[in-house]
Formats: C-alpha cells, sequence, structure tokens
C-alpha cells in the first residue's frame, strides 16, 4: 500500500545547506586525490599513479555533479505531517520510505544543529521512539516551524503529563 504524500515540505534553504555539504564533500575527495597521486608518483609507480590519479578524479566528478543534483532531489521528496496516528514522514527519490510513528511510541522530541546547519539558520527535529529501530529526524526546519513541530508533537505525545 502506498499512501499520500505528507503535506509539509522541508525549508526551502535545506537545498544549498545539502548542495553546500556535497560540495565540502567533493573539496575533501580532490584533496584525497590529489594527496595520493602525489604520493605514487612520489614513490615512482607511474602506473599506479596514473591509475590512482584517474579514479579519484572520476570520483571527484561523480561527486561534483551529485552535489548538484541529490540536494534538489532530496528536497523534492523529502515530506512530513503530524497526522492524528502520528508524525508522517515520506523520502527518497531512488528507494522511497514511508514511516509513520505514532504519538504514543514518542519518547523525546529534540531540535538538535550543527555549525553548518545553523549557518543556514536551519534547525532539525530529532524523534526518539520506544522502537529499536531507533528515531526519526527531520532536517531543515525554520526555527519558529520547527518549535510549533516540537510543541505539536510533544502536546500529542502528551510528554507535558511525564508519560
Amino acid at each position: 500500500m502506498i499512501l499520500r504524500e505528507p503535506a509539509n515540505v522541508l525549508d526551502p534553504r535545506m537545498r544549498a545547506y545539502w548542495t553546500v555539504e556535497r560540495v565540502i564533500a567533493t573539496l575533501v575527495a580532490a584533496a584525497l586525490t590529489a594527496v595520493a597521486a602525489g604520493l605514487t608518483a612520489v614513490a615512482g609507480d607511474s602506473t599506479a599513479h596514473w591509475v590512482v590519479a584517474g579514479v579519484g578524479s572520476l570520483v571527484v566528478v561523480v561527486v561534483a555533479v551529485s552535489a548538484f543534483v541529490t540536494p534538489r532531489l532530496d528536497y523534492r521528496y523529502y515530506r512530513y505531517e503530524v497526522t492524528e496516528l502520528g508524525l508522517y514522514v515520506a523520502r527518497g527519490w531512488l528507494w522511497r520510505r514511508w514511516q509513520i510513528v505514532p504519538h504514543a511510541r514518542v519518547q523525546t522530541v529534540d531540535t538538535t544543529a550543527g555549525p553548518l546547519m545553523r549557518a543556514f539558520g536551519l534547525v532539525a527535529v530529532a524523534v526518539t521512539t520506544a522502537s529499536a529501530a531507533g528515531g526519526i529526524s527531520i532536517p531543515g526546519l525554520g526555527p519558529d516551524v520547527a518549535d510549533a513541530l516540537v510543541a505539536e508533537l510533544a502536546r500529542r505525545a502528551g510528554l507535558e503529563e511525564g508519560t
């Protein structure tokens, strides 16, 4: 059974955040390729040098292209909604995943933000559940939207009552 798409989208700044995150990964891959190619050149093994440089360059190109393609797809296919059943999240463009976290299973609802996410003015809402599989996180919300979501989830789960 395929469920309908949830109503809410992430903050549009999340596309830029994911792009910058992937550009940083591209730069790291390029630096590692340069170091590895340099080390094989210094070692005097020209065959290894060209293999490392060629494969590394190919990886850098693939990561660079994905840095500008996948954020748009990730953003387009990430949706969430608070329903009567629970927190409903649908995500993934290649492998779709629909998940409902029942309100009764919610143990904690937190907001988190690393330095890069804070630089974009975004936060993530992390929902911890009683399941062994863990909880779920909704990245890329504006602080006001995240606060309202946390309050709504806590209210529906009865967390203010200490249950």
